[in-house]
């Protein structure tokens, strides 16, 4: 019995999976080695323009509108010659031809150049490794592996698997909704089995393939410039030069989280004098409270702020404190703090007197510091590696603190 079209297309190709999580079939011609996506329609069209089968006496040829069908069903309405099995090729002194089979040691070539009967193809897989060939019709039976048949039988050949790109970009993989965005899905034809993607950046079409469409973004050349412009640090007046690895690099942002508050209550001011870079000033604490999401309890008395006031009211501030906790026993926490009392020097001077700063909106200055602590508290250790930014107000002989944590 005749083969069909289909037939005479598949066995020109070795049919292998990629990876293990693709979903669709890929295909190598045997003739010129090129993978692409399983698909029938696009199989038959490369066959007629694959350059490992120009000149070839076996080339599926297309043949006229008028030619008559054979009697195997294939005619030249599909493009493909008769194959060996009808009766053209069992005329006798048929010679080679476009439609004629090549005879091999194991029995007559198909028309497109493929012995059924010869040794299978290894595919990348290896799915055809150590199997049998089929026997010739009427022939002598072909060989298994192991047998000791002197049936002379073609070698088989592994398919090259194709060689991984490497990315020169230094930005990360993708994330998996990011290469979904990046692609537009379609149906190349109704009869396809696979879908199609459409890169919208570039305007490549590809199979749907999450794990190459991901690699694909890592070498388009117009996405790693949308997301090298998507770099906070490349939108600054000033930036690294083009092709600097720190161009390239996405870096995450800090983000700010409430902690906790404090309240100090403070001694007065006691001026030391006009220094290097300003009035010093020495500013004892009475104690106070705190509280937060890792706890409660008091400032002890005794900490201090050393701060300098410049001629432009601005202050310099510099102060180490302790934190007692309410745990049973408690724990002792060392604070040091610095910072910037910033705003108009008209506020600042209402603000550094004790009897003016509650009639000040805080809105209108910026009382700014870091945070840091120390303790040998095995509970509270994790707040040796922690940072905190405080912004805060003046009232009275009271300055109240929110601290944010830096994550």
């Amino acid at each position: 019995m005749g083969r069909t079209v289909d037939q005479e297309v598949h066995a020109a190709f070795v049919e292998f999976r990629a990876k293990e999580d693709d979903k669709c079939l890929s295909v190598q011609c045997i003739y010129c080695q090129q993978i692409r996506a399983k698909n029938t329609s696009r199989q038959k069209q490369h066959l007629l323009e694959c350059p490992g089968l120009r000149g070839h006496p076996s080339a599926p040829q297309p043949q006229s509108q008028s030619a008559q069908s054979a009697a195997n069903g294939i005619s030249a309405a599909n493009g493909y010659p008769p194959t060996p099995n009808g009766p053209a090729a069992a005329a006798a002194g048929a010679g080679p031809g476009p439609g004629a089979a090549m005879p091999t040691a194991n029995g007559a070539m198909m028309s497109n150049g493929v012995n059924p009967h010869a040794t299978p193809m290894q595919t990348p897989l290896n799915m055809a490794a150590g199997r049998g060939t089929l026997s010739t019709p009427g022939g002598p039976p072909t060989a298994g592996p192991g047998s000791s048949s002197g049936t002379p039988q073609q070698g088989s050949r592994p398919t090259p698997k194709p060689k991984p790109k490497t990315s020169t970009s230094s930005l990360p993989a993708p994330p998996l909704d990011d290469v979904h965005a990046a692609f537009v899905e379609f149906r190349a034809k109704e009869e396809d089995k696979c879908l199609s993607v459409q890169c919208i950046y570039c305007q490549q079409v590809r199979a749907k393939n999450t794990s190459r469409q991901r690699q694909h973004l890592l070498e388009c050349p117009t996405y790693l410039s949308v997301m090298k412009d998507s770099i906070p640090a490349n939108n600054l007046l000033h930036t690294f030069p083009e092709g600097d690895v720190a161009r390239s690099l996405q870096i995450p942002a800090p983000s700010l989280e409430l902690d906790f508050r404090m309240s100090i209550k403070m001694n007065p001011r006691v001026s030391v004098g006009q220094g290097l870079w300003g009035q010093r000033d020495w500013v004892s604490f009475l104690g106070g409270q705190w509280a937060g999401r890792w706890g409660k309890g008091i400032i002890l008395p005794g900490g201090q702020d050393s701060q300098i006031v410049t001629k432009d009211s601005v202050t310099s501030l510099r102060a180490t404190y302790m934190l007692q906790t309410a745990d049973d026993p408690p724990a002792y926490i060392i604070v040091k703090t610095n910072g910037w009392l910033t705003g108009s020097k008209d506020v600042l001077d209402k603000v550094n007197d004790p009897n003016m700063a509650d009639a000040v909106n805080p809105n209108n200055y910026k009382y700014r510091v870091n945070l840091s602590m120390e303790t040998g508290d095995d509970r509270y250790a994790f707040l040796n590696t922690l940072m905190w930014i405080g912004s805060g107000c003046r009232r009275g002989h009271e300055v109240i603190l929110d601290c944010f944590r830096v994550n």
